[in-house]
């Protein structure tokens, strides 16, 4: 058993190191940034639509500025982040699936040339037991999240459950939405969250300015549908001797939009039948509950590891696709002797679909019309595995190869199951 008292992990290494100076400077002054490249290539080796791979990729750039230090402004800081993506969808050219992305780094106002992510101020007060967060930024940046998420690559978890991200109403990086949080930790390893943010529907090649728009600073409140709360308790405990850290979460998220109904039209008949658009449903509930916990510690530094994960959401599928999703996961950094700053990571993921949704598409299929949103068959469950290395090959540059497998494609049996071999790559400048 490794010593209870290990030695903390280095700080993050950049590819160019301090910048002869320039970073240490600057973080006296109160400035930190990191700026970032990452690279996901994804190919089908077997089955799906057909072999073949595509590349995305994302540079990104983050501000993070103390106005105590800089201004003497007690316990303000602000945060920015600026992205450009560019690249293709490997799921949807040649897997087969519109579901679940390969790529996580693909989604979300793809093809953007310079996109402000995020700008939001943070007020820390009564010795951080009280945290306000105000500006642009999304659901994502707080609620049911964990670093080690993005770890993954396929869009399963990285940055949240899928569920939740795919609806209007719980944003994540890289869209924005006007809101404000804050945050109470009455105890040391409890806190209770509570936020608002307005609900856009994502941004359409019609209308590209919501949610913070495909490119550019759009910080507009046209095609506001309605008040997005979450709410969020965590439970962050040390576990043993040796203090092994967990984070337990759970939450839910009420968006007081109006969304069409997936299988009742406007006259409450089967929408399939009349041809009618759905029914307006009043409001939408998300549900969540995640936890992570390091369980053994196998290395020279404190974070090196077993790390035990699972996430569970559950969504008002009358007007949703997911209706439960799973995800069970570890990470083991520091595995193999000699490479502490090596991980081995697996995920495996299960979701249902909205039984309004099937139903729906039942009746297509028997009315021989085509199926609700593109779907390629009648869309029940579908299943993910994913299995990577993650190599620390030099300072700032982290490679990571990749198997996953995706088990009916898109939710449905008639597209062969996918075999992809990837590779991601980051690298901290």
């Amino acid at each position: 058993m490794p010593p209870a008292t290990l030695p903390a992990p280095p700080p993050p290494d950049h590819l160019f190191g301090d910048w002869d100076g320039f970073r240490s400077r600057l973080a006296k002054e109160g400035i930190t940034y990191t700026l970032n490249y990452t690279t996901e290539t994804a190919g089908v080796v077997a089955g799906g639509l057909r072999r073949g791979a595509t590349y995305a990729d994302q540079k990104g750039l983050s501000i993070d500025m103390d106005w105590q230090t800089l201004a003497g402004v007690d316990g303000f800081k602000t945060h920015a982040i600026f992205v450009s993506r560019y690249g293709a969808n490997v799921s949807r050219s040649f897997v087969g699936d519109t579901v679940i992305q390969a790529q996580e780094i693909y989604g979300a106002g793809f093809g953007q040339f310079a996109k402000l992510v995020w700008l939001y101020g943070e007020e820390s007060l009564l010795n951080d037991r009280l945290k306000i967060y105000f500006g642009r930024f999304a659901h994502g940046a707080d609620y049911a999240a964990s670093p080690l998420y993005c770890s993954f690559m396929t869009l399963t978890i990285c940055g949240h459950p899928r569920a939740l991200t795919a609806n209007q109403g719980f944003e994540d990086w890289p869209l924005s939405e006007t809101g404000a949080e804050i945050k109470v930790r009455p105890f040391d390893r409890f806190y209770i969250s509570a936020g608002a943010f307005q609900s856009q529907p994502f941004p359409t090649d019609a209308e590209s300015y919501t949610q913070g728009g495909y490119n550019g600073f759009s910080w507009t409140f046209k095609g506001t549908t309605g008040v997005s709360v979450p709410v969020e308790f965590g439970y962050e405990p040390l576990i043993g001797s040796a203090q092994m850290p967990g984070h337990y979460k759970i939450g839910f998220n009420y968006d007081s939009t109006d969304y069409r109904d997936n299988f009742f039209d406007v006259n409450n008949m089967p929408l399939a039948l009349t041809g009618l658009p759905g029914k307006r449903d009043g409001g939408r509930t998300l549900f969540w509950a995640t936890a992570d916990q390091q369980v053994y510690q196998n290395g020279p530094y404190s974070d090196d590891g077993l790390y035990l994960m699972a996430a569970y959401a559950h969504n008002d599928s009358n007007t949703t696709f997911f209706n439960n999703f799973i995800w069970a996961g570890l990470i083991d950094r520091g595995i193999v002797p000699g490479r502490p700053l090596d991980q081995l990571g697996f995920g495996f993921t299960y979701y249902d679909v909205s039984p309004r949704l099937t139903q729906t598409e039942r009746l297509q299929a028997d009315l021989g019309v085509p199926l609700a949103g593109g779907a390629r068959g009648i869309q029940t469950h579908g299943m993910v595995y994913e299995l990577n290395y993650q190599i620390h090959a030099y300072q700032g540059v982290l490679i990571q190869p990749e198997l996953e497998y995706f088990d009916r494609p898109g939710g449905a049996g008639n597209v062969p199951n996918a075999f992809l071999v990837g590779l991601k790559t980051n690298v901290d400048f």
